[in-house]
């Protein structure tokens, strides 16, 4: 008896002991994740190279002024001292408020922007200033004008060049001349700007580019008069208020194009000669190791035919050096590298059926394959034409980590730079002799260091080493692949709570997304917030899990293609193929199946609730496409081809023609100033319910846009979607 009373005094011990050690233990909150700054941890940002390769600039905000400071990083000692500190930057007493700045190519003048104005995803208008680092003398550009856009100096030195009120202007900073290099703009023909869809879809703001030698300047001018208008409306005034947006719906008329090369000497246009066809694409324009040679990618309008055309800078006569076709769709590429030593090429390609690099001369005659086998290139980031290596982003060791590689030109002495495993990025230097290296893990916030390019660490930058997150007792990214019932491996990642116990069941919630192309099953620190709510989820008892689906990327063409045609097919099917795997699982509850995203992930979230009802309890839907009519043309057609050649495949694709399907619950959020995927796109799929009175939950964002952010916004909105979860999942 005395032992029983013992065992059960030591049990309780132990019981009390575990239940102090779980109330000691510190939860996440929406609030820590969404309306505080304690995980944002610390980083390089605004990184510049000065063109010697000596040093290198970055920014950093200032604690006690709240100014943008800018500071300096020497290679060889490691000095860093502060070249320009916010609070000092003024021009006649009136500070500038730096939100930006970037080296000339002399190195003597930094261009500062001053308080910016965001316009779309990637431009924006600001007031300019020019820094005289050697003298410290500030210029201020076009009288103080806060519209400016796309600023940059000549390589020479002599000509300062901006876009305002949809056109051209330089001025020259010795004698003071003005030269108008365009004088047509208006609302409708953009001069060295994009229209919204160029922007978005082609990731392009800065639309004019200075020749080697400075003395002439390539630009795009975009007539997008015969582009249909859509309206925003803000309904908080009194009177609601229209903002019109020029945005081309797939299978409507695009803006038309073209490409002008302007001659300061001259002050004459020359207009390229582009063909024929006016129903085309310009995604991309380089200047080639001579300013008498402009390069041009021209793109048909199903995006399966991309050429580049080589063009006479004196003339506008074009000649065809290059092409890529495909059956589906050709990715437009901005790391095409023109030598600077002589007249070739590193061109990349997905002909071998993996993303790979070819050198060409420039009459299209290829000189070698530069790397090859099943393996994707990510991105070519840079030829070093002293040593003759080419520098890369590569997925050769891992579908789902991203490496630095370097090969020689001609293909030989490939070998891996970046060495752990995980996610690498970089700045090289002007001379490629060093190189600002960024790596992440899922465990790892990014960090910063200066490395030689051969991958020999000089020093660490930043190691990024948030207190906060030692704070909390956060479960692991377990990284997974599963096979499909017709035999196709894919790739996965499951989150579990930390106190995770295999004789129990638990409710799963499923993140997707599935375009083409995307990955987010990846090793890497990504987006902090969502992986640190993802891991709320857990501290909540719910295991969070992701797949990317057939049509995703990283694995090569022939994966990628199968998205084409019909977007919802693979996603749909495979997100499926994902619930039955967990319902196999024996710790998974396969009746408490949740699915949640954004955007396409959106999408994906209102196909899985409709086609995919008997598998998905709850859904979340943020900012959904529901219909691929109502979007732009450029992403859509890439992948689903015209509305007219394809009518089946968007009726298979769209949503509503599956709403009647749905059985559980369903939360649909949107932002209603959305210039991306517009709120009729929502409208239509609970226009559909209403009519059939099929239930469903509702949360509008007067104003927002796509982001769905601003103030206290997503402290909001993730408060709604975990109170949701909580009650419905």
């Amino acid at each position: 008896m005395r032992n029983w009373r013992f065992l059960v005094t030591l049990a309780t011990l132990v019981a009390l002991s575990s239940s102090s050690r779980a109330n000691d233990r510190t939860y996440l909150k929406v609030a820590d994740i969404y309306d505080s700054k304690k995980f944002t941890g610390q980083s390089i940002t605004g990184i510049q190279w000065h063109p010697s390769g000596r040093y290198f600039t970055f920014t950093k905000n200032n604690a006690e002024t709240g100014q943008l400071d800018i500071h300096k990083h020497e290679v060889d000692s490691g000095a860093e001292t502060v070249l320009l500190a916010g609070a000092e930057a003024a021009y006649d007493g009136n500070p500038i408020h730096l939100s930006s700045y970037r080296w000339t190519d002399n190195g003597r003048y930094m261009l500062l922007a001053g308080k910016v104005e965001k316009i779309w995803r990637h431009s924006s208008q600001a007031p300019h200033f020019l820094f005289d680092v050697e003298n410290r003398v500030m210029t201020q550009l076009a009288d103080g004008n806060s519209h400016l856009r796309n600023v940059k100096l000549s390589p020479d030195g002599r000509w300062l060049g901006y876009v305002r009120d949809h056109n051209i202007y330089l001025h020259n900073l010795k004698t003071g001349d003005q030269k108008t290099l365009t004088s047509d703009g208006t609302a409708d023909i953009l001069n060295g700007e994009f229209d919204w869809v160029y922007e978005e879809e082609f990731g392009l703001a800065d639309a004019w580019r200075w020749s080697p030698d400075g003395k002439k300047i390539a630009f795009w001018q975009i007539d997008q008069t015969r582009v249909k208008e859509f309206h925003l409306l803000d309904e908080l005034p009194l009177y609601n208020t229209v903002f019109k947006l020029k945005y081309p719906k797939a299978g409507e008329q695009n803006a038309l194009v073209k490409i002008g090369i302007f001659d300061l000497e001259s002050g004459e246009t020359t207009w390229v000669d582009l063909g024929a066809e006016t129903d085309i694409y310009v995604p991309r324009i380089f200047w080639t190791n001579s300013s008498s040679k402009l390069a041009v990618l021209r793109m048909n309008r199903l995006q399966n035919h991309l050429e580049l055309l080589l063009a006479d800078s004196e003339t506008g006569a074009t000649r065809k050096i290059l092409e890529d076709k495909n059956d589906t769709w050709v990715d437009v590429r901005q790391d095409i590298l023109f030598l600077k030593t002589r007249d070739q090429i590193v061109w990349p390609s997905e002909r071998s059926g993996f993303k790979h690099a070819y050198l060409y001369d420039y009459d299209g005659n290829l000189i070698n394959p530069i790397t090859n086998g099943d393996w994707e290139v990510s991105t070519l980031a840079g030829v070093d034409e002293a040593a003759n290596w080419l520098y890369l982003y590569g997925k050769k060791d891992s579908a789902i980590e991203q490496n630095v590689y370097r090969v020689k030109l001609d293909g030989s002495g490939f070998e891996r730079v970046s060495q752990r495993a995980g996610w690498h990025t970089g700045n090289f230097a002007p001379d490629f002799k060093h190189v600002v290296g960024f790596f992440s893990d899922v465990s790892t916030p990014t960090q910063a260091m200066l490395r030689r390019t051969d991958g020999k660490l000089v020093r660490w930058l930043e190691k990024n080493e948030i207190p906060a997150l030692k704070e909390y007792d956060l479960p692991e990214i377990e990284f997974l692949s599963f096979e499909t019932t017709d035999g196709v491996d894919l790739n996965a990642y499951m989150i579990k709570p930390i106190d995770f116990d295999a004789n129990q069941r638990y409710p799963v919630l499923v993140y997707g997304y599935g375009g083409p192309g995307s990955q987010m099953v990846t090793n890497r620190w990504g987006r902090r917030n969502r992986a640190l709510w993802h891991k709320l989820l857990t501290e909540k008892g719910y295991i969070v899990f992701c797949v990317d689906n057939r049509g995703t990327g990283g694995r090569g063409k022939a994966f990628k293609d199968l998205a084409y045609g019909d977007l919802g097919k693979w996603v749909v099917n495979d997100q499926i193929e994902g619930a039955k795997y967990l319902g196999s699982l024996p710790y998974v509850d396969k009746d408490r199946l949740g699915i949640w995203g954004w955007s396409g992930g959106g999408y994906l979230t209102l196909m899985l609730m409709t086609r995919g009802a008997d598998y998905f309890k709850t859904g979340v839907s943020v900012a959904p496409v529901s219909n691929f009519h109502l979007y732009d043309t450029i992403w859509t057609e890439r992948y689903m081809g015209l509305p007219q050649d394809n009518a089946d495949g968007y009726k298979t694709a769209s949503v509503l023609e599956y709403v009647d399907g749905l059985k559980g619950n369903l939360l649909i959020v949107h932002g209603t100033g959305d210039d991306n995927v517009h709120i009729q796109n929502t409208m239509k799929v609970i226009n559909k319910m209403q009519h059939r009175a099929i239930q469903f939950d509702m949360m509008f964002y007067p104003n927002r846009n796509h982001r769905i952010s601003g103030g206290k916004t997503q402290l909001h909105l993730f408060t709604y979607i975990t109170n949701y979860l909580l009650k419905n999942l």
